[in-house]
C-alpha cells in the first residue's frame, strides 16, 4: 500500500457506545463523527470491511452510507480506488456552521415572537442546569436548549436544521476545551433576547454563536493534526492523495 494512503485501523472504526438509529443512517453518523472529530484525516482510505466488521453489518449498507457521505462532500468515492476522506478545508468547516447559523438565526427570530411563557420557563431551567455543569450531559442539555427554540419553526425549517446538525460532532462539549464557558455566555444572551421578544437580537446572537462554534471546531481539528501535510489549508500537497 502506498505510504501516502492513511488506512483506518480497527480501533478507529470501533462502534460508538450508543444504539444506531437506523442501519444506513447510523453507519453514516458513525463514519461522519470519525471524520469531524479528527480521527480520520483528509486522504485517509476507508476500509469498508473494517467498518462492516466493527459495526456487525454487511458491506452493502456500508457502501450505501459511504455514498451518502460522498454526496455530502465529506468523502470522495473513486471508482476502482476506493473511498477516501475528502480534502476539507478550515473554510469548509466554518462555512457549514455559518449556514447552520443563518437558518438557526431565522428560527430564533421567529421564536422570539412565538415562544410561550412556559417555553421560556423551560429554557431558563435548561440554561441554569447547563451553566452549573454538575455532572450533567452538556451535549444533551445543549440539544434540549436548541430543541425548545427550534420546535417553534415550520416543519421544512426543522427538517433543514436537522440536516445541517448532522454534520456536527455529537459530543462537542467533550471535545473542545473551554467551549462550555463560551456557550454558556452565548445561551444566556440568546435567552435574554428571547425573553425581551427582540427578534433581530436573537437572530444576530444565534448566528454569532454558530459561527463561533465553527471556529472552535476548526481549532480543535487543527490541534488534532487534521490538516498536517496539507499546508493547513485542507488542500492535498503534491504526493498526497486528493
Amino acid at each position: 500500500m502506498p505510504a501516502e494512503i492513511f488506512p483506518a485501523t480497527a480501533e478507529q472504526v470501533a462502534p460508538p457506545q450508543r444504539r444506531l438509529p437506523t442501519l444506513v443512517d447510523g453507519i453514516a453518523d458513525h463514519v461522519r463523527d470519525l471524520v469531524l472529530t479528527g480521527q480520520l484525516r483528509p486522504g485517509a482510505k476507508i476500509d469498508q470491511e473494517a467498518v462492516a466488521g466493527a459495526l456487525g453489518v454487511s458491506r452493502s449498507p456500508v457502501r450505501e452510507a459511504l455514498v451518502m457521505l460522498g454526496k455530502e462532500g465529506l468523502l470522495q468515492v473513486t471508482p476502482r480506488r476506493g473511498v477516501f476522506v475528502a480534502p476539507l478545508t478550515p473554510a469548509d468547516i466554518v462555512d457549514h456552521y455559518e449556514m447552520f447559523g443563518v437558518v438557526s438565526g431565522w428560527v430564533a427570530a421567529g421564536a422570539a415572537r412565538s415562544l410561550s411563557e412556559g417555553d421560556l420557563a423551560r429554557l431558563r431551567e435548561i440554561h441554569a442546569r447547563f451553566v452549573t455543569d454538575d455532572g450533567v450531559d452538556l451535549s444533551e442539555l445543549n440539544h434540549a436548549f436548541h430543541r425548545v427554540i427550534n420546535a417553534t419553526a415550520p416543519r421544512r425549517a426543522r427538517w433543514l436544521l436537522g440536516l445541517l446538525a448532522r454534520s456536527i460532532p455529537a459530543q462537542y462539549y467533550e471535545l473542545v476545551d473551554g467551549w462550555h464557558a463560551e456557550a454558556s455566555e452565548h445561551h444566556g444572551a440568546i435567552l435574554d433576547a428571547l425573553v425581551d421578544r427582540d427578534a433581530e437580537r436573537a437572530r444576530e446572537i444565534m448566528e454569532r454563536h454558530l459561527r463561533a462554534s465553527g471556529e472552535a471546531a476548526v481549532a480543535f481539528l487543527r490541534s488534532r493534526g487534521f490538516w498536517e501535510g496539507t499546508g493547513d489549508t485542507g488542500e492535498a500537497l503534491p504526493g498526497k492523495l486528493p
